[in-house]
């Protein structure tokens, strides 16, 4: 199989990796901690770093694939043209900033070392920051990002309302508007009739007299340095299909054909 497309398998592999783990374990959640001796009680987000982190890894993998994919093809493309080995060791699709950066610097040469159809290919995919394709350009830039950081996801707690928290606990707080849970230590305090020693005693409470509870409510995993409103899996998924659409258009403005 052509080297760009192995490439994206093996993206596509980490995004099945990735599905099956968030299946498994939650890097994300939405909890109650009840103090039964104060009778404090408090709803907060909780991050479980080891899936969080875990996870941050496999999306640098997905998207160094991706932009290893693109990088091939691009080479595939272009290497026989190239006038030395440094020339060859230093081919990689580029990124401009603008548009003007595109026209000026990288499509000139390209009608008379490939073809005009391959410099409009490259054009049509509008690979800069300043009103281009700035999802082609994220493939880039996070897989930079990658190299120095982890890319963690982020749990996306906007859709909890105070009306879904009340129906899993009865006494959560009435009368909040205009507000969501957040991803902080505690979101909403509140008190309710605290438990005698006898109580604690008989219910089984531990020592600490605070009891942690998840709550069954939509905690979406995002990656907010891609795309804030969408799930992880999605988004990356589209960057795979993004990706395939990218190798397919420089192959066919190159005049290559791969099975």
């Amino acid at each position: 199989m052509d080297s760009a497309y192995l490439k994206v398998k093996r993206a596509e592999k980490h995004l099945a990796e990735l599905s099956q783990m968030f299946r498994r374990n939650k890097p994300f959640g939405y909890y109650l901690e009840t103090n039964y001796k104060t009778g404090e009680r408090a709803t907060f987000a909780k991050r479980n770093e080891d899936v969080a982190n875990e996870a941050a890894i496999v999306i640098g993998d997905v998207l160094h694939n991706l932009r290893a994919a693109i990088d091939h093809a691009y080479w595939s493309c272009t290497e026989k043209h190239a006038k030395s080995d440094r020339e060859r060791k230093n081919i990689q699709f580029p990124i401009t900033s603008t548009e003007t950066a595109l026209r000026d610097s990288i499509l000139p040469g390209l009608p008379s070392r490939v073809s005009q159809d391959f410099a409009n290919a490259l054009a049509s995919l509008k690979p800069y920051r300043d009103g281009g394709n700035l999802f082609l350009c994220a493939i880039h830039d996070l897989d930079v990002m990658d190299k120095h950081k982890l890319l963690v996801p982020t749990g996306n707690f906007t859709k909890i309302n105070s009306t879904m928290i009340q129906r899993l606990v009865p006494d959560f707080p009435s009368g909040l508007t205009d507000c969501g849970a957040g991803n902080c230590y505690r979101d909403v305090v509140w008190r309710v009739q605290p438990m005698t020693w006898t109580q604690r005693r008989k219910a089984k409470i531990p020592p600490s007299n605070i009891i942690e509870q998840e709550l069954d409510v939509p905690v979406e995993i995002i990656i907010s340095d891609i795309d804030p409103t969408k799930p992880a899996i999605q988004t990356l998924q589209e960057l795979i299909d993004l990706t395939i659409c990218t190798i397919k258009s420089l192959y066919s403005g190159a005049g290559i054909n791969v099975d």
